[in-house]
């Protein structure tokens, strides 16, 4: 969950997964012409994971890759907006 982005980039982001996870950094950026978020996770099971996300405007989603460390293993992801 994206609560807040400062101007500087700094995000304050939540991850639920159904409980709180850490999240170390979050960082928002514009890149192309498109708004792109990175997170990453340091609690115990998500030593180092990371999301890489571009905000998809016409679909109203986040769209990305999510680095799974533990299993280096790298997974196409999408989030929706929660009604």
């Amino acid at each position: 969950m994206v609560h807040k982005v400062e101007a500087d980039g700094k995000a304050n982001v939540g991850y639920f997964n159904p409980n709180p996870i850490r999240v170390s950094d979050a960082q928002a950026s514009q890149a192309d012409g498109a708004l792109k978020l990175f997170v990453e996770l340091r609690d115990e099971g998500y030593p180092g994971c990371t999301y890489r996300l571009t905000y998809d405007k016409a679909k109203d989603q986040l769209v990305g890759v999510y680095y799974q460390a533990a299993q280096q293993q790298s997974y196409e992801i999408v989030f929706e907006r929660a009604p």
